[in-house]
């Protein structure tokens, strides 16, 4: 799922505490980390209450991270090539 809004990428987090959905998120790390490039990571769940997303980072070097959701969707709505990343759902 490409060209996501934040209301929709909201929607979809709120849906990841759900055992029967797994999410996939394709972003950039420079938004959240201040460098790198392009990456996917599974998402391991959304805090509501707390605003904050559980990225289960597969790269040692950085492992499972929280992050913010408004940081999260800013290097979601970036370009991977002349495309928007997003998320892959696995239902």
């Amino acid at each position: 799922m490409r060209d996501l809004s934040e209301d929709q990428l909201l929607e979809h987090l709120r849906r990841s505490n759900d055992p029967g959905r797994r999410y996939i998120v394709n972003f950039d790390r420079a938004p959240i980390f201040g460098a790198g490039v392009g990456h996917h990571s599974p998402i391991g769940g959304y805090l509501e209450a707390e605003d904050l997303v559980f990225v289960l980072d597969v790269n040692s070097d950085y492992q499972p991270w929280l992050v913010e959701r408004k940081r999260l969707f800013a290097a979601v709505n970036t370009f991977d090539g002349d495309k928007k990343r997003g998320l892959l759902l696995i239902e």
